[in-house]
């Protein structure tokens, strides 16, 4: 009675196995539609199963197991969050990985595909396989084929891995980066209990019952978006579900992504979502590609995503919307050198500054220049929260700067890591910063590698630094914390309105243009308000990528501070060689700049009243002492101002030099008293 019982649980066993498997090519048998089968053998379970006598594991186990040593995946992230390690793939039951090593019996290609242990009841030892066609020498799955996983598992998925969803680790600011799982993931994904601990094997995603392409347990669309929901159903990152790599519904022009992602049907960003730019399996090594399993080096994948061609990717090169490709260096002479210095960022690194307290794990990468420069597209922008939209929407079809100027993170560059100085004084380099999992304004982006945490200490314990800059004509670079300080007497209002610097800013509508002519004094600015691409109306991807002009200086007036090489710009040059200052300013409506003395006398260069780096200064107005070294004085000798003492306007007596004929005519001659001090003297 027991047996007449058991019977049909074996029977119908053996018939929804094979209903499930039969039209897969997991069906190994002679009827199998794969070309990977046996010559003659007839039955489908017999590959992996075996109803009585199972050696290794369950269910019902029949297959030889490897004794292969595996290279595990390893990233600089789970050993920066301190997330637990992969193990090893176990061969004993009811260890990590037991599931994987069974998957990998036949995808690692050190067992034969038709290594099993009973047939029909008889042993076949260990000489006699099932005779399987179309395989490698021993009778191994060939390393050619896409289902090769080889045993160098650090560029595939992680298995006998944990999945803790409540690892995290805090900023300095208070804000926590957590693993980004979901607790617990979305069905059907399945995750395996080993002594009370979660663990993903690689069926975790997959089934190897079920007919579905690639065997994925998700089945909601197409391969793309099948691929994406399986990603998605543990990896829960913050703002993608209104990204623009979520969303976007441009399609790709390549005929392989159509056929083998979209089964024949168009393939959009939003549906191949993460597999735009991550593959679970046979991600290249890194390097040269990038963690975590992006398919190319980290720049190339966001200008090519899925496609082997970008001129067929609906990605930031030739193909896209947006070819930021083209105004990178070195298709542009200045700019962010992505393209030029490649596979040095690695995730979290801006913990990793000058001055952290946090412990560099062996060999990790920093945003120090000395060792660890970069400058990768996810320095500034985070491709999992990213939205529509550019830096900041122009006012008209002739304008290039944004209707409402502000220095909040726009939609281009959001969730970004960033950190925020604290500020050490007037044209004092600040040394310490907090670091923020995302930043809210654009200059805390800028700052990570424009400033001490990036450059390091001023060996002269101001503003200046020894790094030296690889692109043509820049030589030392300068610390941008210390330059826009609000502890300074003038600064562009990157960091706060000049209005909160009180003292020291007196508005005058008639010298600004809009959009900054209105509201004076309490609007705030981007960077890249300054520097950006060289025709970003006429269609160039705006932000500070690259240009061809010097300090990627934008918009219809670029020159600064020369004319020509060599030949300073002069005031009777104003308004007739696209100064870059009169982007923004009337400099016609400022008096000082007109007066017949400075003009038609001296004919007095811009740099002789201010500095050449225009960021700020420890003296009001943007102006400078004779005293002042280079980079800020042009030439190291070109400032003619001793002293300067603020007021509202500009005031010849407010103004001391000792430069003939500045000094002359009663005009700058009285030595001042109350006047605008700095660490450089008078």
């Amino acid at each position: 009675m027991i047996i007449k019982k058991i019977l049909p649980v074996i029977l119908g066993f053996s018939f929804f196995a094979q209903a499930g498997i039969e039209l897969t090519k997991h069906n190994l048998s002679v009827s199998g539609p794969g070309t990977i089968k046996a010559t003659s053998e007839t039955e489908i379970c017999v590959f992996c199963h075996i109803p009585h006598h199972e050696r290794e594991g369950t269910p019902l186990w029949n297959r030889k197991m490897p004794v292969t040593t595996y290279t595990l995946y390893d990233s600089e992230f789970i050993r920066r969050i301190n997330y637990p390690e992969p193990l090893q793939p176990s061969t004993t039951e009811g260890q990590p990985g037991i599931v994987s090593r069974q998957c990998l019996s036949c995808h690692d290609g050190t067992v034969a595909i038709g290594a099993v242990y009973i047939v029909r009841g008889t042993e076949l030892g260990d000489t006699m396989i099932i005779d399987v066609q179309n395989v490698a020498s021993g009778g191994t799955l060939p390393t050619t084929l896409r289902t090769y996983v080889g045993t160098n598992l650090s560029i595939h998925h992680p298995v006998a891995i944990e999945y803790n969803p409540n690892i995290s680790k805090t900023f300095g600011d208070g804000s926590v980066k957590t693993v980004e799982l979901k607790n617990p993931p979305s069905q059907p994904i399945k995750l395996y209990d080993y002594g009370g601990t979660q663990y993903v094997e690689c069926t975790s995603c997959h089934d190897p019952h079920k007919q579905n392409k690639q065997f994925l347990r998700v089945d909601v669309g197409n391969l793309a978006q099948d691929f994406n929901q399986t990603c998605i159903s543990c990896h829960e990152k913050t703002g993608w579900d209104t990204s623009i790599h979520a969303t976007s519904t441009d399609v790709y022009n390549d005929s392989g992504i159509t056929t083998h992602y979209g089964e024949g049907t168009p393939v959009s960003v939003a549906d191949l979502g993460c597999g735009n730019c991550h593959v679970a399996h046979n991600s290249p090594p890194y390097p040269p590609s990038g963690k975590p399993l992006l398919r190319s080096p980290e720049e190339q994948t966001c200008f090519s995503g899925a496609s082997g061609n970008r001129s067929l990717a609906p990605c930031h090169s030739t193909g896209g919307t947006k070819n930021i490709e083209a105004v990178l260096p070195p298709n542009k002479v200045y700019g962010h050198p992505v393209m030029t210095i490649s596979n040095i960022h690695t995730i979290l690194d801006v913990l990793y500054g000058f001055g952290s307290t946090e412990t560099d794990p062996a060999g990790a990468k920093t945003v120090k220049f000395t060792d660890s420069k970069h400058a990768e597209c996810v320095d500034c922008h985070n491709p999992h929260a990213a939205q529509q939209g550019t830096h900041a929407d122009i006012a008209d079809a002739t304008g290039w700067y944004p209707q409402n100027p502000t220095n909040n993170v726009s939609g281009a560059i959001l969730g970004v890591y960033g950190v925020e100085p604290v500020w050490a004084g007037l044209w004092t380099q600040p040394t310490q910063f907090t670091t923020m999992v995302s930043a809210n304004k654009e200059y805390q982006i800028c700052l990570k590698c424009h400033s001490y945490w990036g450059l390091g200490q001023s060996p002269t314990l101001d503003c200046r630094t020894n790094i030296t800059s690889d692109q043509q004509n820049i030589t030392k670079l300068t610390d941008q914390a210390c330059e826009f300080s609000p502890d300074n007497r003038s600064a562009h209002p990157v960091i706060m309105p000049l209005s909160s610097m009180p003292g020291r800013y007196a508005g005058n509508p008639i010298a600004l243009k809009p959009p900054w002519n209105l509201n004076i004094g309490n609007k705030t600015m981007y960077c890249s308000d300054c520097h950006g691409a060289d025709n970003e109306i006429g269609g160039d991807p705006r932000g500070p990528h690259g240009s061809n002009h010097m300090y990627v200086l934008k918009g219809p007036s670029t020159n600064w501070p020369e004319k020509a090489a060599g030949q300073p710009i002069r005031l009777s040059d104003i308004g007739t060689v696209g100064i870059f200052c009169e982007n923004c300013h009337d400099l016609n409506a400022v008096r000082a700049h007109t007066i017949p003395p400075h003009v038609t006398g001296s004919n007095a260069a811009c740099v002789d009243c201010h500095i050449v780096i225009p960021h700020g200064s420890p003296v009001s107005k943007l102006l400078g002492y004779d005293t002042f070294p280079a980079p800020y004085n042009y030439g190291g000798n070109s400032l003619k101002i001793r002293k300067y003492k603020w007021n509202s306007g500009f005031n010849k007596t407010g103004v001391y030099s000792t430069f003939s004929p500045c000094n002359s005519f009663r005009c700058h001659g009285n030595d001042l008293t109350d006047y605008d001090t700095t660490p450089y003297g008078p």
